[in-house]
């Protein structure tokens, strides 16, 4: 019986910190996103707390239906360069 043990241990040890490193991921993808606009749904607040909340399922979801498709990153060129200081 102990036999046994060991092996699943460990995968539900692996299981879990790739689970939690999805979660981890997932938060910092959305935090790092500049402006509530580029989401494909919702907003920074929401996508958080989702994520912070229903946890793996809620990084799953982020994934799948809410982050932006560019990236984070704005589709728009940047705009003129401001005039040097005096």
């Amino acid at each position: 019986m102990s036999l046994l043990v060991g092996p699943f241990l460990v995968l539900f040890l692996l299981l879990w910190v790739a689970a939690f490193a999805v979660w981890i991921w997932a938060l910092v993808d959305c935090i790092q996103v500049p402006e509530d606009r580029l989401y494909q749904s919702g907003t920074k607040l929401i996508w958080v707390l989702v994520i912070v909340f229903l946890s793996l399922i809620g990084a799953i979801l982020y994934f799948a239906i809410g982050r932006p498709v560019s990236g984070g990153r704005s589709t728009e060129p940047p705009g003129p360069l401001p005039p040097p200081p005096p």
